[in-house]
């Protein structure tokens, strides 16, 4: 891509010009990377679970701020 200010050419994924160091806006710049979603099911932590190999859960807080 060429720098809108010095004409340099930069690389597609380049924030930054390497010549005169503008900055390129988002509109200005193309990434062809694509974003890719992973759905992953969510896991069931109830009272007593524990997840990430450390953390237990000992008490939910909907429970006891629950409207009555």
């Amino acid at each position: 891509m060429k720098c809108p200010k010095c004409q340099a050419d930069n690389p597609e994924a380049q924030r930054f010009c390497g010549e005169c160091g503008t900055r390129f806006e988002a509109g200005e710049r193309q990434i062809a990377s694509p974003t890719w979603t992973l759905e992953i099911p969510a896991q069931e932590l109830g009272t007593g679970a524990l997840f990430a190999g450390r953390y237990q859960i000992i008490d939910e807080l909907r429970e006891r701020f629950r409207k009555k």
